[in-house]
């Protein structure tokens, strides 16, 4: 708004009816010299430079000039680290260990104990047919996985909240998703039957007879815990009719009531002739009312009748990931996983991590960044980045090129250790406890932005005073070299009274909208590059080399697409900022823009923006999951597996 000192902005982030915070800033800035003019340094990488008077001797002119706006920029700006600081708590409040939000009713399956163990811990099978899937056919585990979806009351619950889950989807994509649910749901089941089966250290694998010992208890068990339900029996022996003549419990089948064991179930499909068109798709489904389990005399076991196709051919579920369709269902490789729960120590691990990536990254660039800030607070002095790391040596010796270091190491310490448990603590946060779980799985994009969006926010608390001491040392040198960081610090806030240390986030406004937008994008597009990648190159998962290689392109494509996205907000805030009056808004300086340049001014400085962008978070990204890895908090390590141990006493 003209006639004001700055900008006013709104920041309203509004999902799903949830408010996540409102602060209404006010853009400051100090002269930089009795005959210079205002400047917001904009730093490539997302992160701006501040708009902090670097001339100790002009300090009490800058005073005089923003004396008379002192009170009104003293109380929007305590408004803003305010809000800020309250999200910092709530973080840190919230992010106590809590009992996942995912389906704790397979934890009450009735077969046997199932619990959710670390996903790294378990293994997967060969992409060949594994001897689990002839001690165990597919056939069986689809069936029986089926099977205990509409008879065991844990198995349904936990089935309804999946297909919830997935219910504001596209239809193909809700159904996708429900088949690899349901895929890895029978993977857990078989598993678990095949270490039932095979006995301790898989000693009975070579015994036909103590193979069908272990079949004949688990019908007994499936019998007790489900035939009292109706038309139960029925499918209990169609189920134990699928396994080999030689692993069936026929003992135990022909001790069941004829009656019962025609009785037909109270399912959908029991009450039908035929298969449904939805049959592969509709998995609480079982065989038709017309299916029966017949005894054949000569062979001394049972078979279905009306003969059935109990088919089983191997598939790709997904890129890397084999499965076995079967008649029933499809079974993957591997088990069901879920997002486990972070306690404080993951989260510390996650922003060490991030801090150590962060902090290597731009200390190994601090020669180029003096140089940069140099050329932007003296416009025309240098030609080009080559001549003005040369002029910087030639005139005051190499070491002016490690100017600022203390604050670059510092600030970018804070920005990893803070940015990166935060984008995953409200990830989480806001998918489990704010939304609905249909609503988070259909915004999952939605989510993340705002995740980064927050994440940045905090990050921007410990970055602007940091950013504001670093342009000081690296302008002018000569006032700011021997104070060091702390002294510098002193120094800018010992330069209004009035203001005190909060003349240190002058420049917080204008540095957290450029965070805002660059963040909110740098987290998703890494996201969303490195699965594009592995759906194509899926063979890339499986060595760390090559997984590592992904993540440094996909942060040099989120680096890049960040730096467009936020290129034109970046462009009118540092154009708003030079503008000498000190009286142009956003909206008049973007409008100013367009007319004098056409909109192609908005991206001025693009390309070279994207190859800087792209490189450094490229970087950060690669020591961010090289030290994850390190520390053992890989996307496995966060993940839980289900695991079924059968009790057939429970």
């Amino acid at each position: 708004m003209k006639g004001s000192v700055g900008t006013r902005i709104s920041f309203v982030a509004f999902f799903s009816g949830y408010v996540v915070t409102s602060f209404t800033p006010t853009s400051h800035r100090v002269l930089l010299s009795s005959t210079s003019y205002t400047r917001l340094l904009s730093h490539d990488d997302g992160v701006p430079e501040l708009d902090i008077g670097i001339d100790g001797s002009s300090s009490t002119e800058a005073t005089q000039i923003i004396s008379s706006k002192v009170t009104s920029i003293s109380d929007r700006r305590s408004m803003l680290i305010s809000t800020s600081a309250l999200a910092l708590t709530s973080f840190a409040a919230l992010s106590l260990p809590s009992a996942s939000n995912a389906a704790e009713t397979l934890e009450e399956l009735s077969l046997g104990d199932a619990k959710w163990n670390n996903a790294a811990n378990t293994a997967t099978q060969s992409p060949s047919i594994p001897l689990s899937a002839r001690i165990v056919p597919p056939s069986f585990a689809t069936y029986l996985s089926r099977f205990l979806l509409h008879y065991d009351e844990g198995a349904g619950k936990w089935w309804e909240k999946q297909s919830d889950s997935f219910s504001l989807l596209a239809s193909y994509e809700a159904k996708k998703r429900e088949s690899k649910s349901f895929s890895s749901y029978t993977s857990s089941i078989q598993k678990g039957l095949y270490s039932y089966v095979s006995g301790e250290n898989e000693s009975n694998i070579s015994s036909y007879s103590k193979v069908r010992a272990q079949y004949a208890s688990l019908f007994t068990s499936l019998v007790d815990k489900y035939g009292s339900k109706e038309g139960a029996i029925r499918d209990i022996g169609l189920l134990f009719a699928m396994l080999p003549p030689v692993y069936q419990p026929t003992e135990q089948l022909l001790k069941l009531d004829k009656g019962v064991i025609t009785q037909t179930g109270s399912n959908k499909g029991s009450k039908l002739d035929n298969f449904t068109p939805n049959f592969q798709e509709d998995f609480t489904l079982l065989l038709p009312n017309k299916y029966q389990i017949q005894y054949n005399d000569i062979e001394k076991s049972y078979t279905i009748t009306p003969k059935i196709n109990l088919f089983e051919i191997g598939i790709s579920e997904e890129p890397g990931v084999t499965a076995i369709s079967t008649t029933f269902g499809p079974l993957s490789s591997k088990p069901l996983l879920r997002e486990r729960s972070l306690s404080l120590d993951i989260y510390a691990l996650l922003g060490i991590s991030g801090g150590l990536g962060c902090t290597l990254t731009h200390t190994l660039v601090i020669p180029l960044d003096v140089v940069k800030t140099r050329m932007q607070t003296n416009p025309g002095e240098y030609n080009g980045v080559f001549d003005g790391a040369a002029t910087i040596t030639r005139e005051e010796g190499i070491g002016a090129l490690l100017l600022g270091t203390q604050a670059t190491i510092v600030g970018y310490l804070w920005y990893g250790i803070s940015v990166y448990p935060s984008y995953a603590f409200f990830k989480r946060f806001i998918a489990s406890s704010l939304l609905s779980p249909a609503f988070a799985v259909a915004h999952a994009n939605d989510v993340a932005l705002v995740a980064g969006a927050l994440a940045s926010v905090i990050a921007s608390l410990g970055l602007t005073p940091l950013e504001a001491c670093r342009i000081r040392a690296v302008a002018q040198p000569e006032l700011y070299r021997d104070a060091g960081l702390i002294g510098t610090s002193q120094i800018i806030a010992s330069e209004n009274d009035e203001l005190g240390w909060k003349k240190l986030y002058a420049g917080l406004p204008s540095l957290m909208i450029r965070q805002v937008i660059f963040g909110s994008i740098k987290f998703l597009a890494f996201e969303r590059a490195s699965e594009a990648i592995f759906s194509i190159h899926p063979e890339f998962r499986e060595a760390t080399v090559t997984a590592l290689g992904v993540s440094l392109v996909a942060g040099g494509i989120s680096g890049a697409l960040s730096s467009v996205v936020s290129q034109p907000a970046d462009s009118v805030l540092t154009y708003v900022a030079k503008d000498s009056g000190g009286n142009l808004g956003v909206f008049d300086g973007a409008s100013k823009m367009i007319r004098e340049g056409g909109v192609k001014s908005l991206f001025n400085g693009l390309g070279s923006r994207c190859v800087w962008a792209g490189c450094i978070i490229a970087g950060q990204f690669l020591l961010y999951d090289v030290f994850r890895a390190a520390f053992g908090i890989t996307g496995e390590d966060l993940n839980q597996a289900l695991t079924l141990t059968l009790d057939l006493n429970k």
